[in-house]
């Protein structure tokens, strides 16, 4: 899994707690599809970057269907939580589109900017299979750990500048807009505006 910024090197893993909640929600509302396929849960705290990936793995197969969301942060706006959701909610709207139309879907294989939710996130669609690309990377003597991961700063601590006690749900009312902006006139324009979100990526 490759990060977007070039400056992305060091990161952290979400913390377990948040992983174990992204895996239930995708479970719950993709329930019907899992009988043939497993998902695979990865996401990483870069310091200006969240990066999530929601792998699908259908079975015998060895291709893997990865959902990737890449989204700026700051940790001066202790923004890292909302954007974790932001990310949850647009891999979800991926991985509903590509199931609903059997794999037939148009997304990006590099990264690509779309407006979301009112903000920028970046999207790309890759192959990998995580299993296979940790065994790989195990022959060749590459570790991410040590190359990557920075050692000193537990998962819990990649998020000690936002709020922990928030839940790990797709947000819904609780989007950011200018002082002179009127919630709801934004709102009914959304619906008809080509920008609202990815030409296939829909809220759920």
């Amino acid at each position: 899994m490759n990060p977007r910024l070039k400056s992305s090197k060091k990161w952290t893993a979400f913390p377990k707690e948040y992983s174990d909640q992204i895996q239930a929600v995708f479970t719950e509302n993709f329930a019907q599809y899992l009988d043939n396929g497993d998902l695979v849960i990865e996401g990483r705290i870069y310091p200006e970057e969240i990066l999530l990936r929601v792998g699908y793995l259908e079975k015998g197969r060895l291709a893997q269907a990865n959902f990737e969301v890449s989204m700026n942060y700051s940790q001066d706006q202790q923004d890292a939580v909302q954007r974790i959701h932001n990310c949850v909610d647009a891999a979800a709207s991926m991985m509903m589109e590509y199931l609903e139309n059997d794999g037939e879907v148009d997304f990006p294989y590099t990264w690509k900017e779309f407006p979301f939710q009112g903000k920028k996130l970046y999207l790309q669609f890759t192959t990998e299979n995580s299993s296979l690309e940790a065994e790989a990377n195990k022959l060749l003597g590459v570790d991410d750990e040590t190359l990557y991961n920075d050692a000193e700063e537990s998962d819990e601590d990649a998020l000690s500048r936002a709020e922990q006690s928030e839940e790990l749900s797709p947000p819904r009312d609780d989007e950011e807009f200018s002082e002179d902006e009127d919630y709801e006139d934004d709102e009914e324009e959304d619906e008809e505006s080509e920008d609202r979100g990815p030409p296939h990526v829909r809220r759920w």
